[in-house]
């Protein structure tokens, strides 16, 4: 159920690859992800019925379903039988049974990790099977499929997802506030992390992103744990360094940020031996420091698995991102249209400093379609700061994902702080795009946000600036 979206695709084509039998249906069967089920012949039903449960021995889920639609009348009469899981607990259980897992968590950057992590393993013939929760141009997927016992997936902390996964290697990019519908506070966001670490199994590599607060704060509390069950931490870093029993350390030095990529050294220095036992410069094929800090976890998992240097070489100095993560889909007038998943203020913040940093010249537009009432709600002042970097902002709708509205709760809000020359509500798709067309200029780049409908906002721009 809801085969379309970006994780529940990806299970499906794997667990279609592994011989299972599989069959969805979704209210939207032609999204965003439909086009590799399609590809792949596994047929896609209009909206919801108990007739496709004829046949069934498991019905797949979102956690979303169970929580927001639990009258869909599949979802009724599976719950009877009991062949109802989610689609991580299906992975989990059946996909990644007898697999050697790498588990990338984290609020932001697990797509992008994920997708370098498998397409290393890849090109060092190690014949991966990897779940995305985005399309990698290089798969034309956001799963690969392969014959070796390695899995790499993204691990998602909403609803406690991760907890039905036991990985060997985890890699954890940061520990951010968010789904404040589901988490009531940072404590709580934390605890699940607490729970993930000792969900892994042998050899229980620990890969962690120093530089981060909400990361220290899990290392602290968890110290007693990592060092009584003897789980190697490894860290990876670009700024101080952070005192903690590491296994090994990884810091990367800066050496150029451009606008098409990025140049760093980075040191090994192994938590027994205090020396740098390498020093090797990387280019990166993408311009930002959070994209070298996931880089950083990435060297890190080659090196636990001995995958010679060379082979992540050559998938960073090509790798140019994965879809809807700063993809540039096009240009026409002059006027760059950027497609973007950012749905958190964070991630918001990151993408307009790089693309900044990318087009300093350029006037930046940043419109967003704001993803669940209580993220709105909740991160109304980080939203603001964030939106404000931008010269132009445009704010949608809010796409409620899988809540009920809040009445008091608008995308207005978002603009509240600022300057109402340069910031905007508009509710309508249609009117955003004939904004955005007739007010960009030569030069201009528009940044379009969101993990709901934004996708179509993005096509929708670029397609009016062309015919124009």
């Amino acid at each position: 159920m809801g085969i379309a979206g970006s994780g529940m695709s990806a299970a499906a084509l794997i667990a279609q690859a592994q011989g299972y039998r599989v069959s969805g249906c979704d209210l939207e069967p032609e999204g965003y992800y439909s086009q590799p089920l399609k590809k792949h012949k596994i047929e896609i039903a209009l909206g919801h019925s108990q007739e496709h449960l004829m046949g069934i021995d498991i019905l797949v889920v979102s956690p979303a379903i169970l929580e927001v639609t639990p009258h869909f009348p599949e979802l009724i009469e599976a719950k009877k039988t009991k062949i109802v899981m989610t689609w991580q607990e299906f992975m989990g259980k059946y996909l990644q049974k007898d697999k050697f897992v790498i588990a990338v968590a984290g609020t932001h950057g697990k797509s992008t990790t994920t997708a370098m992590v498998g397409l290393v393993l890849e090109a060092a013939g190690l014949d991966p099977t990897v779940e995305v929760g985005a399309l990698v141009p290089q798969w034309q997927s956001n799963a690969r499929v392969g014959k070796s016992r390695y899995f790499v997936c993204e691990a998602d902390e909403y609803h406690h997802n991760f907890l039905h996964y036991s990985p060997s290697i985890a890699i954890i990019n940061n520990i951010d506030m968010d789904h404040p519908e589901f988490f009531k506070d940072f404590e709580s966001f934390l605890a699940a992390f607490e729970k993930f670490i000792r969900k892994l199994v042998k050899p229980k590599i620990l890969i962690v992103n120093l530089d981060d607060a909400g990361v220290r704060s899990l290392l602290e509390k968890n110290k007693h744990y990592l060092i009584k069950k003897r789980v190697p931490v490894i860290g990876y870093r670009l700024g101080a360094e952070y005192k903690f029993p590491l296994e090994n350390e990884y810091r990367a030095e800066i050496k150029e940020l451009g606008q098409d990529s990025s140049l760093f050294a980075v040191s090994l220095k192994s938590g027994f031996e205090q020396k740098a036992e390498i020093k090797e410069l990387f280019r990166l094929k993408l311009a930002a420091p959070h994209q070298i800090a996931n880089s950083l976890g990435v060297i890190a998992v080659a090196r636990c698995l001995n995958v010679n240097l060379d082979r992540v070489h050559q998938v960073f100095r090509t790798f140019e991102g994965i879809g809807r993560r700063q993809e540039l889909l096009g240009e026409a007038r002059g006027v760059k249209v950027i497609d973007d998943y950012g749905h958190h203020p964070t991630a918001i913040t990151a993408v307009i400093k790089a693309t900044r940093q990318k087009f300093p010249k350029a006037r930046i537009w940043a419109v967003f379609e704001p993803h669940q009432f209580s993220r709105v709600k909740v991160f109304q002042e980080a939203f603001n700061k964030a939106l404000n970097l931008a010269d132009k902002v445009i704010v949608t709708k809010i796409f409620p994902g899988r809540e009920k509205p809040l009445p008091e709760v608008s995308g207005e809000l978002l603009i509240k702080k600022i300057n109402s020359s340069k910031a905007k509500y508009e509710e309508n798709f249609e009117t955003v795009a004939e904004i955005v067309v007739q007010g960009a200029r030569q030069e201009d780049v528009v940044l379009v946000f969101g993990a709901g409908k934004s996708y179509q906002l993005s096509r929708m721009i670029l397609e009016k600036l062309r015919t124009r």
